[in-house]
């Protein structure tokens, strides 16, 4: 009887985990703003952006949630961060969180990466947690504050770039480069920039070309001629 138990049991998991499937991520090209178009920018804004970026659904957490008391249950905690979309089934999509943990007042507290929060596919508000993908059923208290966002795959070959205005001072235009690459969780590589405007209202950096219709300490009025080059593959 106990074996027919244990198979029985082992088939039901079997079929949940069947049923989901991995979500795909999205790359996205950048290329910003577009050629031959009058644009404006503010102070600390980027005028030129160009890369391709592979990123997953995510949900941004804003609040600390638990599950259990740590003494008849075991305690779930989530803390605020992203959560990535790794798994979805029929009805809902699974939400991995890497700032979960489990206590139990017996062996402490340890990381728990095996769960996070699922939200139903017809129903964007029913938020519930999860322990086990495919049975998204756990009240976390107090009610997760969410929203939606994009996390980037750190493990793609993400590579951006952008030149931001930092401003005008006399007839020279200041601007800072930025260059991303792989995992975006890492110091970006910058470099700042400056041009003397009697030279003429045509700059140049790494392959774009911006013609300056006015600047200001706190404005620019710009048309990007070209760009910087494609990513490299």
């Amino acid at each position: 009887m106990l074996r027919v138990v244990l198979v029985s049991a082992i088939a039901l998991v079997l079929t949940a985990c069947a049923s989901t499937q991995a979500v795909a991520p999205r790359t996205e090209i950048i290329n910003r703003p577009p050629l031959e178009t009058a644009a404006k920018a503010e102070l600390g804004d980027t005028i030129v952006e160009k890369g391709r970026v592979t990123t997953h659904d995510g949900l941004f957490l804003k609040n600390t949630i638990t599950w259990g008391d740590g003494f008849l249950l075991k305690k779930f905690t989530i803390s605020p961060g992203k959560l990535r979309a790794r798994q979805s089934d029929a009805n809902y999509t699974y939400f991995y969180s890497d700032k979960m943990t489990v206590y139990d007042a017996l062996l402490g507290t340890s990381p728990y990466a095996a769960g996070g929060l699922c939200v139903k596919t017809t129903d964007p508000t029913y938020i519930r947690g999860f322990f086990v993908t495919g049975k998204c059923n756990n009240n976390f208290k107090p009610a997760p504050q969410v929203e939606r966002t994009r996390v980037v795959d750190v493990d793609a070959p993400n590579f951006r770039q952008e030149l931001i205005y930092n401003g005008r001072s006399g007839d020279t235009v200041k601007f800072l480069y930025r260059e991303f690459s792989g995992d975006y969780a890492r110091p970006p590589f910058s470099q700042d920039v400056q041009y003397d405007l009697k030279d003429g209202n045509v700059i140049g950096f790494k392959g774009a070309r911006i013609e300056i219709s006015a600047a200001t300490n706190t404005s620019l009025s710009y048309r990007v001629l070209s760009t910087f080059p494609d990513p490299v593959q």
